[in-house]
């Protein structure tokens, strides 16, 4: 099991541990929803340094990325961070990425239990004008989430944090260290992400807690983050996306630039949107104290018609039992009324809109 730059810190501080993505990875430190409170109503710290960090280098860069992924690259404004979604031939999601366009390179940031998959991917479609360079597991990433990050984090950095617009970034320092820092995250929170070499994690993640702790500053680990990823409805690989789940079927159309010449996946794509007959994820509230658990068969109209994809309680939704399931295009619909099946027995859940929760404005 591998360890990220920060693994010495999580041990200090008594964090529960686990095996994600290849990784021991902090699963919670103080508890679920202490930590997510703090990101709610203050902010937290997260430790992403299992993510997969890839920077690419060429003149080819753009037009190369744009034939693997279904959203643009080539039109990223200098410093602009932007979502995007490499598929299979069949359309189905072979990762859901990050693309930063840096000055003289891009940074592309992949699902650490995707890492290799990727790596492999990129390296078997290379082209001329296109340099690859593997940073996973030398590079760290440290997130700082939360209403208040914006006025903890800027005391320590030399750029206007204020000033930047969500989904870009800008090269700085943190605490005199050389990083990049990006206004993206994945908690439905504002916040930013820190982009260092390994060697420097250490002290940045100690400094900002030990300075912040009093302002209610909490580490948190991969429960929370879950937690608030899927009451913000963003997607996780391997629940909300698979290699056979595609993008359209996970509502994340938005993303989908079909009038791209040409991309892998593209015409697989085409014709599930044109068709619009295909099951896609809905969002689901519990009827009942009874939690939605990943596996759990849901029924409509008395027959089985799909499963839970992603379950938890949802403490920003009135501590309502929340979920994800892939259920055909009937079942699916806005306040309709379905059953999920827990140790034999059926419980209520109506469909409804996501994502569940979204931050004040």
């Amino acid at each position: 099991m591998k360890k990220t730059a920060l693994h010495g810190e999580h041990v200090a501080a008594n964090a529960r541990l686990v095996p994600f993505g290849g990784f021991e990875m902090p699963v919670q430190y103080a508890g679920i929803l202490k930590e997510h409170d703090a990101v709610r109503h203050r902010a937290g710290l997260f430790d992403l340094s299992h993510m997969g960090q890839f920077v690419l280098e060429g003149d080819g860069v753009a037009d190369w990325a744009d034939e693997l992924t279904i959203n643009a690259v080539g039109t990223m404004k200098p410093m602009q961070a932007r979502y995007n979604i490499f598929c299979n031939p069949a359309g189905g999601a072979h990762d859901d990425v990050i693309f930063y366009r840096l000055p003289d390179r891009w940074l592309l940031v992949v699902n650490a239990s995707n890492a290799d998959k990727m790596w492999a991917h990129l390296n078997a479609h290379l082209k001329p004008g296109v340099r690859l360079t593997n940073r996973h597991g030398e590079n760290a990433l440290i997130a700082i989430q939360g209403p208040k990050s914006v006025e903890m984090l800027q005391p320590h950095a030399d750029v206007d944090l204020s000033a930047m617009k969500y989904y870009f970034c800008s090269e700085a320092h943190v605490f005199g260290k050389t990083a990049v820092l990006a206004r993206t995250g994945y908690t439905g929170e504002d916040g930013f992400e820190i982009f260092v070499d390994g060697a420097h994690a250490p002290e940045i993640w100690s400094d900002l807690l030990q300075r912040h702790a009093a302002e209610g500053l909490e580490p948190c680990g991969l429960g929370a983050r879950d937690v608030l990823r899927l009451e913000a409805g963003m997607p996780l690989y391997g629940h909300e996306l698979t290699e056979e789940i595609t993008p359209v079927q996970a509502g994340l159309r938005w993303a989908l630039k079909l009038n791209k010449p040409a991309f892998i996946g593209k015409d697989a794509l085409a014709a599930q949107v044109e068709r619009d007959d295909y099951p896609r994820i809905a969002g689901l509230v519990m009827g009942g104290r009874a939690p939605a658990r990943e596996g759990y068969p849901v029924f409509f109209g008395g027959a089985h018609a799909g499963e839970i994809r992603s379950g938890s309680l949802a403490p920003s939704v009135g501590n309502q039992n929340i979920a994800t399931a892939l259920l055909p295009k009937d079942a699916a619909t806005i306040g309709t009324s379905v059953e999920v099946e827990i140790r034999g027995t059926r419980h209520p859940a109506t469909v409804v809109a996501t994502p569940f929760y979204k931050r004040p404005a």
